[in-house]
């Protein structure tokens, strides 16, 4: 029986004014697939680094990480992947894509085509994003 090896990865999961970040990818694995950011974590990097380097990567964006928001484990015949899951509280600069994605979107649900959904997570950025445009406007009544 032979081992499998061990990868550990980051997601970066960005929501801007009740809508998240999604990229298309362009190659395999799951060409054709929506997409957060992530990839792999490099030797020596801490998990935050590698969400600020892989939002770099992929879409020329400076990001400010925050906290975890989860953390899962993919199986395949040859690895196991362990991710932990990253809230990404702002982003500076203009999306400009590698060429590991053909396209980008901000939306407001997971479109069915989605590598992994945080659709939990979306929801409860909305209820917030919500919740503060309401008492926003509770100032000026």
């Amino acid at each position: 029986m032979s081992k499998k090896q061990l990868v550990l990865c980051v997601d970066g999961v960005y929501v801007k004014d009740g809508k998240i970040l999604l990229l298309k990818r362009a190659v395999e694995p799951f060409k054709g697939f929506w997409h957060v950011v992530g990839g792999h974590v490099e030797e020596n990097e801490s998990f935050e680094e590698a969400v600020k380097r892989e939002f770099k990567e992929e879409t020329g964006l400076d990001v400010t990480v925050g906290g975890v928001i989860g953390c899962r484990v993919e199986e395949t015949s040859d690895r196991v992947k362990f991710v932990v899951v990253f809230e990404v509280v702002s982003a500076v600069g203009v999306v400009c894509l590698n060429s590991e994605n053909e396209a980008y979107g901000w939306f407001d649900e997971f479109p069915c085509n989605s590598v992994y959904s945080y659709a939990k997570y979306l929801s409860k950025k909305k209820a917030q994003n919500a919740d503060l445009q309401n008492s926003q406007a509770a100032k000026y009544l």
